[in-house]
């Protein structure tokens, strides 16, 4: 029997088991959880042999970051934030680099090393190895996007988060959703049910629970489009995984980036498997009116939100 759900309490059932892992379904808020949990040396163990946040696709750490404002600084806006920024998770920079090109005194916190050296390489700016390292109160915005599913105890890393903000300050976030209508059409293949990657998933209505529940007012929740797949994709995965081929895929794509990056310009080989990356985007962009109606029901590929500090004096 598993234990009781640590956001409201309730008896959790089995969901499915994935890479010798076990993910557990609340009765009732529906928070999805793998149980029991990894140790933190079995975490350790698992990035130090190489996560990539890129080894689904043919996006590359060496991208240059958007020239344009990416929308998540005008939603922080939106609110009237604007100033110092620690976006955590930070990765190779991208975001980071975006904010502080658009007016923000960007920073960010990045564990693997790797990716925070090639940020401090490429960007110049201030990137620490963990949120703790970050100073307190001297943040008007924390962002984190795709970070909370690989967190292994929530709400001290959210209290953290909170600690590192000014009074006022505002927390913006995104995560897979558990409840989208891709994860419900592909059950147990749904691509972001991937331990120990990710250790939790979330939905519009655990992910406010959860950030009010550690000192946050919640400003905003909705489901949008997912940043870095497209729906059709992530459907293309599922399939391939039901098929025993997803491991094999994976592999192409790793493979068909690699002889992309190496070819001499001009000369960039044909990749079947880039092609159908592209197409699947393409088409997911044209079905967005469509799409936008399932985002507005709550069944949108990842949840955002934002939440300003609750002001503790008071």
């Amino acid at each position: 029997m598993s234990a009781p759900c640590p956001l409201c309490g309730a008896e959790s059932r089995p969901h499915c088991s994935k890479g010798g892992f076990t993910f557990v379904r609340c009765r009732a808020c529906g928070l999805t959880r793998v149980e029991p949990l990894p140790s933190p040396e079995e975490i350790e163990a698992y990035y130090r042999r190489g996560y990539d946040q890129f080894r689904y696709s043919f996006a590359t750490p060496d991208a240059a970051p958007p020239e344009r404002k990416m929308e998540e600084l005008d939603i922080l806006e939106r609110y009237g934030v604007r100033g110092a920024l620690l976006d955590v998770g930070s990765a190779h920079g991208h975001f980071m680099e975006n904010a502080g090109r658009h007016g923000w005194r960007a920073e960010g916190v990045e564990p693997q090393e790797k990716a925070r050296n090639d940020a401090l390489r490429r960007f110049g700016r201030t990137v620490y190895a963990a949120l703790e390292d970050a100073p307190r109160g001297a943040y008007d915005a924390v962002t984190m996007w795709h970070v909370i599913e690989h967190i292994a105890d929530p709400e001290a890393f959210l209290r953290a988060a909170g600690e590192r903000l000014r009074p006022g300050g505002v927390l913006a976030l995104a995560t897979p959703n558990i409840d989208s209508l891709v994860a419900r059409a592909t059950g147990e293949s749904w691509g972001w049910l991937s331990p120990p990657d990710h250790l939790f998933l979330y939905s519009p209505r655990t992910l406010p629970r959860l950030l009010e529940r550690n000192g946050f007012e919640v400003l905003l929740v909705r489901t949008r489009r997912g940043e870095s797949r497209n729906f059709l994709f992530l459907m293309l995965q599922a399939a391939a995984h039901r098929l025993g081929l997803f491991d094999r895929a994976k592999r192409s794509v790793a493979d068909a980036v690699e002889r992309q990056r190496t070819a001499p310009a001009g000369k960039k080989p044909f990749s079947a498997l880039r092609a159908a990356e592209q197409m699947t985007e393409g088409l997911s962009v044209i079905l967005t009116p469509l799409l936008r109606v399932t985002w507005s029901m709550g069944l949108g590929d990842e949840v955002l939100a934002v939440a300003r500090r609750r002001n503790t004096a008071s």
